[in-house]
């Protein structure tokens, strides 16, 4: 099942649409939230093989594979294990190396378990359940700044 999660051009609502088999994906779709249509650019390449190569929401070919995992969820454990870590380290530095040794040991676990998301520079969709594109490499920032949004 692939899922596209994108924003709304017409409304400021977030929608996201699932697909299983992507062939049932229409020339249109309809936001769950505002119900307003919107042109949904699906390619037949994208629709044979799965493997996204074009934003069916602006059309956009620069795009992002990333890990897909809530940043204030990473941003939260980072502090919690930080602060735990500063607080041990004033009884004992053996205690405090270990929480952040435990909080990559942690990272690591979460990195091979987590699955992918492919985001498009442009609009920032997000696809879910495709397969990777080759083509698609991790962020860059460059990039990111030609559409204006980092």
């Amino acid at each position: 099942m692939i899922q596209i999660r994108f924003h709304c051009p017409t409304d400021r609502c977030v929608a996201i649409i699932e697909y299983e088999p992507l062939e049932e994906c229409g020339p249109t779709i309809e936001c769950p939230r505002c119900h307003k249509p919107h042109a949904m650019n699906i390619g037949e390449s994208v629709r044979k093989s799965g493997v996204i190569d074009q934003c069916a929401v602006c059309r956009g070919t620069e795009m992002f594979i990333r890990r897909d995992f809530p940043q204030r969820l990473g941003l939260a454990i980072v502090v919690v294990f930080g602060v735990a870590a500063l607080y041990a380290f004033r009884t004992s530095v053996i205690i405090g190396w270990s929480i952040l040794a435990a909080a990559v040991v942690l990272d690591l676990i979460i990195y091979a378990f987590i699955g992918t998301a492919t985001t498009c520079y442009a609009c920032r969709a997000e696809y879910r359940g495709c397969k990777p594109n080759p083509a698609h490499e991790g962020f860059d920032l460059a990039t990111s700044e030609k559409y204006g949004s980092g």
